[in-house]
């Protein structure tokens, strides 16, 4: 990601967020963790920070936050340095190769991230050994439909190099490393939602985002949240929310 791209994705998604639906989406799936002072948190997938800033001042847990763009890392350190009371730390590493010892965390948190990895069995079997006994993981990620999917939404997905399971795929895998409790939920329609919002802002905003980014950069965004509606509207593609605990 280059430092322009997370300019664009900020400013679409909010102050320090560069996935879906920003600080608002954040708020009601951290409620689920149940977060207690002193708890230890990872987010794979960090991006530059926002969501690990929010959970370490909000409910005084403290945050490991792990990313594979440099760029993403050095804004969430430039952030954290300006505050040195939160308790973050950062990584520049792959969450698929990266090892913690075992029972290392109480939560593993994810967002819209794992897309981009093929083996998630073998990256959720990591997760359900760095976590303690009553340890939780929480995840957002784009999904598949259950149906056949369209030709333009096989060439869109080749594209990016994702690789997406259906929402109850998804759950399965969890559950197959030995998560309990697992919830899979299709959170589709909150998806376009949130995409509408955050679309309709956008547009409202046009002088003002063209003169922070660019136009180029007005066009990638408003295209690319109208394909992703329609996307969804056609059944291709989802947005899951997943979660689990460790006995």
């Amino acid at each position: 990601y280059s430092n322009q791209s997370i300019t664009r994705y900020e400013k679409i998604f909010g102050e320090g967020y560069v996935s879906t639906g920003g600080q608002t989406t954040t708020t009601e799936f951290v409620e689920k963790l149940n977060l207690k002072p002193g708890e230890r948190v990872l987010d794979v997938g960090c991006g530059i920070g926002g969501g690990d800033f929010y959970m370490a001042r909000q409910f005084g847990v403290s945050v490991v936050g792990i990313d594979l763009s440099t760029n993403m890392v050095h804004r969430a350190l430039e952030t954290s340095m300006k505050d040195p009371s939160v308790d973050v730390e950062f990584e520049i590493c792959d969450a698929t190769k990266k090892e913690f010892p075992d029972a290392s965390f109480d939560v593993v948190y994810s967002r819209d991230t794992i897309l981009h990895i093929e083996d998630k069995q073998a990256l959720f079997a990591k997760f359900f050994r760095w976590l303690k006994p009553g340890g939780r993981v929480l995840i957002s990620d784009y999904c598949r439909g259950e149906q056949e999917p369209t030709d333009r939404f096989k060439a869109y997905v080749a594209g990016r190099g994702y690789h997406l399971l259906s929402p109850s795929q998804y759950g399965k895998v969890l559950e197959s490393v030995g998560f309990t409790s697992v919830l899979a939920e299709d959170r589709t329609e909150q998806f376009v939602e949130v995409l509408k919002d955050e679309l309709t802002r956008t547009l409202a905003q046009k002088e003002q985002f063209v003169a922070e980014t660019s136009e180029s950069d007005f066009k990638y965004i408003v295209d690319g949240w109208e394909a992703k509606i329609v996307r969804c509207g056609e059944g291709d593609q989802k947005w899951g929310l997943f979660y689990g605990k460790k006995e």
